[in-house]
């Protein structure tokens, strides 16, 4: 829940809002100890992804194009480890660009030296405010991996 003055309440009708909402929600839930034996709702594991066999790391952009999971998450590997965390960029390609109601976007969720996990999110419009949720499959990320600069 929002508290007043704060960004997310004097936003209405953005998206990612209701995604900051529901990430805040989540964190306060994770903190607190569980007292009844309802199951907990959590989001199911990322893809495993198995590290790749060892070979030179990439020394320009790397890219590509994957497509999301049941769960709105898509997983990409890279060719070759980097020597650290590369910068990424995603960006979520709209299915249904011409309705205006909705639209999509692509969100980070890990980054390492071998391999990225985003999650497409997809707005849904409620009277008075946006609701986000997963995008769900099939949704096309472009995805652009830059080498990490040496101190």
């Amino acid at each position: 829940m929002a508290m007043r003055g704060t960004p997310a309440r004097r936003v209405v009708g953005a998206p990612l809002v209701g995604v900051l909402r529901n990430l805040d929600q989540r964190a306060r839930i994770a903190g607190r100890t569980r007292t009844s034996g309802a199951p907990r709702e959590q989001d199911p594991p990322p893809q495993q992804v198995t590290r790749p066999t060892p070979q030179a790391a990439p020394v320009g952009l790397v890219a590509a194009v994957v497509e999301s999971g049941e769960d709105g998450r898509a997983t990409w590997t890279f060719p070759a480890p980097y020597g650290g965390r590369p910068a990424v960029t995603a960006i979520a390609v709209d299915p249904e660009p011409g309705d205006d109601e909705r639209t999509v976007w692509a969100t980070l969720e890990e980054v390492t030296s071998w391999c990225v996990v985003v999650r497409v999110w997809r707005s849904r419009p409620r009277r008075g405010a946006g609701v986000a949720e997963p995008a769900g499959p099939g949704v096309s990320v472009h995805l652009v991996a830059v080498p990490p600069t040496s101190p």
